[in-house]
């Protein structure tokens, strides 16, 4: 257990406390920025493998207190959420965002359209989502821990770049940031922008419909665990 608690405080600070602050134009003002990038690719593509194996171990630790036992309507309510979370997530990333790293160089003709009206980081918000449902269908502390600091990064990593792309975009992103929320559906909800289903396009529909149904059905033979 304290080997998965230490894989994620690893995975979280390589995020929040180096990418997320001066210290990464530090690093980069030293090694240089391509030097940057490939090893803090490596750090944390070992740091959620790392995360991973952890908690696979964990599972089976003593110290892996049940707090409770996932009944079939949480987990019914789960499928949902994570069908809403898969939606965010695909569509996320196969759409041109201002919110995106490419926008630092380009800013799409369109700042804010189709899947940002529902969420300025639609990929974080949908790995949030399913960070947080994992832990209500999971009841027991190793899952906690490792759902837990996947929902910390998603919440804490959305606000970084909000910070970091106001300093670097000024009233651009302002802009974007006062027509829509993080948190998804609430920007539509108050009434700061209007929701255009069509803009989502029926390609980027169908594709995340079928990641969610395909993962679905192989959840046990990938992850050990049926889906519902």
């Amino acid at each position: 257990m304290w080997t998965l608690a230490l894989a994620c405080a690893f995975f979280l600070c390589i995020h929040l406390m180096i990418s997320g602050t001066s210290l990464k134009e530090q690093i980069i003002g030293r090694i240089g920025g391509v030097a940057y990038y490939i090893l803090f690719s490596l750090f944390s593509i070992g740091g959620l493998a790392w995360m991973i194996i952890a908690f696979g171990i964990a599972l089976g630790d003593p110290m892996n207190v049940v707090l409770w036992k996932s009944e079939t309507f949480l987990r019914v309510i789960g499928l949902f959420g994570n069908f809403i979370a898969m939606f965010l997530v695909v569509i996320g990333i196969v759409t041109p965002s201002a919110t995106k790293l490419t926008a630092l160089f380009r800013l799409p003709d369109k700042t804010v359209y189709g899947i940002n009206r529902i969420s300025r980081h639609p990929i974080l918000s949908g790995i949030g989502i399913w960070a947080a449902i994992h832990m209500i269908c999971n009841g027991n502390l190793a899952a906690w821990i490792f759902f837990g600091s996947m929902l910390a990064l998603c919440a804490l990593g959305a606000n970084n770049i909000d910070r970091k792309r106001m300093a670097l975009m000024g009233d651009a992103y302002a802009s974007i940031k006062r027509r829509t929320s993080i948190i998804p559906f609430v920007a539509i909800i108050e009434g700061r922008i209007a929701f255009a289903p069509e803009e989502l396009g029926v390609a980027r529909m169908l594709l995340a419909t079928s990641m969610f149904a395909a993962i679905t059905v192989l959840h046990e033979l990938l992850f050990t665990a049926r889906a519902i």
